[in-house]
Order: C-alpha cells, then structure tokens, then sequence
C-alpha cells in the first residue's frame, strides 16, 4: 500500500527563517552532535543558530553525503581495484538511502534509550515486588514457626492434663476401694456378731425349753 503525501512534508520547517549566510565549522560541528542526541532536533537547533529548521536540516544532509563521499575516496584509495572499474556508478539514491539510514539509525538509537528508561522504573519495582515476597515468605515462614510451636505446647499440656487426670481418678479409685473394704470389713464383723447373738439366743431358748420340760414332768409324777 502506498502513502501519497501532496505538497512538501517539510513546510513546516520553513517558518520564521532568519539567515542565509554560508555555514561555518562550528555550526556544521553542531549540527552532528545534536543530531546524533535526538531523533527530531530541528526545531531546537533552529533557535540556536539562528536559521530556519529546513536549513538546518537540508545541511545535515549535506554533510551526511560528504561524509558518505569521503569513505567512498577513502575505499577508493585503499581498494586495490577502483570502483570506478568495477563498473559501479554512486547514484543520488544510494545517497538518500544512507541519509535514510543514518535517521533510522538515531531514530533507532532514541528508541532504545526511550524503552531503557522506561523498563529501568520497571525492573526496579519488579526488585522490590522480589523482595516484598522474600520477606511475605519468611514471615510466613515464622508464623509457621510459631504455630508449630504453640501447637507443641498444647500438645504437652493436654498430655500433662490427661496425666494428672489418671493419677487423680487411680486415686479417687483406690480411695473408693479401701472404703468399700472397709465397710465390707465392718459388714462382715457385723454378721458375725448378729451370729453370734442367733446362736446364743437359741442356746437360752433351748435351755428354756429344756427346764420348761422337766417342770412339766415334775408336775406329771
């Protein structure tokens, strides 16, 4: 799909142009460094030296192709075989193309910069989730602790209590069982004293009966 833009994209970049005298070094210099510092700095570098944004940026490009022109004299130089017999002809849009590249390049350079500073807050907040669970994971890890040792002591306690428990009732039990040994004890003196009263209530009936007797056989003779 093709993007058709009518008119100069670039008419904005016209606006307030203030010189049109010839560029010097330093501007040149300072045209490079800022454009390697921001994807987009025609605007600022057109307050700073005074020539309007399209200038600014129709001489970057400019000095993008002598830069381009040079590193092809310079392989030119060193080649051992010119490029001009190898039938190689430098055309305008290998020119664009590199101009397009450099942008892409700086465009690319901003972009990374850009995400960097935004996953560093993120990288920093994901360390300090890290370490907010770290210290969930031992607290927990001590509460269990705790727990574990609570649990321990009721269990001690509990079996102390169950201790205590038999002890007390062994001792309610002996207690009952010396008492109802002793009441069987008096139970049993008891019956044998009733015993002896019977035997000796029926030793004085008898005799009764027996003296009863020999009065009647007085009488009788």
């Amino acid at each position: 799909m093709k993007v058709v833009i009518k008119g100069n994209p670039w008419a904005f970049l016209n606006q307030g142009i203030v010189r049109e005298e010839k560029w010097t070094p330093s501007e040149d210099q300072t045209i490079l460094n800022m454009a390697k510092k921001s994807s987009n700095p025609w605007r600022e570098m057109s307050s700073k030296l005074g020539r309007s944004p399209s200038a600014c940026l129709g001489r970057y490009e400019e000095l993008v192709k002598e830069n381009c022109s040079e590193r092809v004299a310079l392989k030119r130089r060193t080649s051992p075989k010119p490029i001009e017999e190898s039938g190689f002809k430098r055309s305008k849009v290998v020119d664009k193309i590199e101009v397009c590249l450099s942008s892409f390049e700086q465009a690319l350079q901003h972009l990374r910069e850009e995400v960097y500073a935004t996953i560093q807050p993120l990288s920093q907040a994901n360390l300090s989730l890290e370490q907010q669970i770290k210290e969930r994971d031992e607290c927990i890890q001590n509460l269990q602790k705790m727990l574990d040792n609570i649990q321990s002591q009721l269990q001690a306690s509990k079996e102390k209590k169950r201790q205590a428990s038999i002890v007390e009732l062994t001792d309610k039990h002996q207690k009952c069982l010396e008492s109802l040994e002793m009441q069987l004890g008096e139970a049993m003196s008891e019956q044998n004293t009733a015993a002896e009263t019977i035997s000796s209530l029926r030793d004085i009936n008898t005799d009764k009966d027996s003296k009863q007797q020999r009065q009647e056989e007085q009488q009788g003779s």
